[in-house]
């Protein structure tokens, strides 16, 4: 049975993203799109999730607490969904997020970001940054956070990031970035190189959604809009993923190239945000990636902690402990 339900939705998969395609080359009209995704929604998602989950109030927002069976109390992942900052579908990353959560061992919370164009840039950076700071209010340390997002939201996970460390907030564990979108101007080569190939995008939909989150051209180099032309020498481990067919597999290769704790991984031929459909073999499998590097970086974070480097002062013999 479990065959039969994979092979089906792999048949609907891919002429699913195609309608997207061609919906966003006809007409960016953002209630067409909606409707979209809310179809794609109800469609690709099962009921269950594994999880308890609440409602929070952020500062202008709201969001969705997972409560994971099992999971340690003091470490929960923040994670920034997708949509081109326009769209949100709930049930497919609820779903993905329970999943990973259960994975790592975490607890979550998912904001509800503003939309665009109602609200745009820089509302979900702020909203980002809002539910950081209420993690944090509610007593998690950062070296207990997680944060995480795909496409938009891995724009929005980055940012946060640099965005944390410029307001002097501690920074989390660790984070991950699933297809980020992370050059507003649209410069990579793949924009050009994949165009055709990618069966979500095209070069021309992503000119059309850009002006409906960014209405100011001049902004999308700004690093709050594209984090890979921010300062990106004191992040902490990151894990980037995304597919060798997609308009911002560059994206990635070149934050990869500027940010020293960035690790690379390129799957191949894989579609958009890939790991958050888990018919997909391949989803199965990086998600149990991500788990370890979470688990792997949160390891060598509490043990740096525990067991901080010694200098030892050559004049006078004595052991001068390192401070962070």
């Amino acid at each position: 049975m479990k065959r039969v339900r994979n092979r089906l939705f792999r048949e609907v998969f891919s002429p699913a993203l195609r309608v997207f395609r061609s919906t966003l080359l006809d007409d960016p009209d953002v209630a067409a799109l909606r409707a979209w995704a809310a179809a794609l929604d109800r469609a690709l998602t099962r009921d269950e999730l594994g999880a308890t989950t609440r409602e929070v109030a952020l500062a202008s927002c709201t969001a969705t607490w997972f409560d994971i069976a099992g999971a340690d109390p003091k470490r929960v992942l923040l994670y920034l969904h997708g949509g081109a900052f326009v769209i949100e579908t709930p049930r497919l990353h609820s779903a993905f997020v329970s999943r990973l959560a259960r994975d790592a061992g975490l607890h979550a919370l998912m904001p509800h970001y503003r939309l665009a164009p109602e609200h745009p840039f820089p509302a979900a950076p702020d909203d980002a940054l809002a539910a950081y700071r209420w993690l944090l209010a509610e007593g998690f340390c950062a070296s207990d956070i997680v944060v995480g997002g795909d496409s938009a939201g891995g724009n929005l996970a980055l940012g946060l990031l640099q965005r944390a460390e410029h307001e002097g907030l501690p920074l989390p564990a660790c984070a991950l970035a699933i297809s980020p979108l992370t050059d507003g101007a649209f410069s990579g080569d793949s924009i050009r190189r994949n165009d055709g190939v990618d069966p979500m995008f095209t070069a021309r939909g992503f000119e059309k959604l850009a002006p409906l989150y960014l209405p100011d051209a001049a902004s999308r180099r700004q690093p709050l809009a594209s984090p890979l032309f921010g300062r990106l020498e004191n992040m902490p481990p990151l894990l980037l993923t995304v597919g060798s067919s997609e308009l911002l597999l560059d994206d990635s290769v070149r934050f990869a190239q500027r940010c020293a704790s960035a690790e690379l991984q390129v799957w191949h031929d894989m579609p958009h945000v890939f790991p958050l459909f888990d018919f997909l073999p391949e989803a199965l499998e990086v998600r149990r990636s991500m788990a370890r590097f979470i688990a792997h970086s949160l390891h060598v974070l509490h043990l740096a902690q525990a067991h901080p480097p010694t200098l030892l002062d050559d004049t006078h013999g004595t052991e001068i402990q390192r401070l962070a």
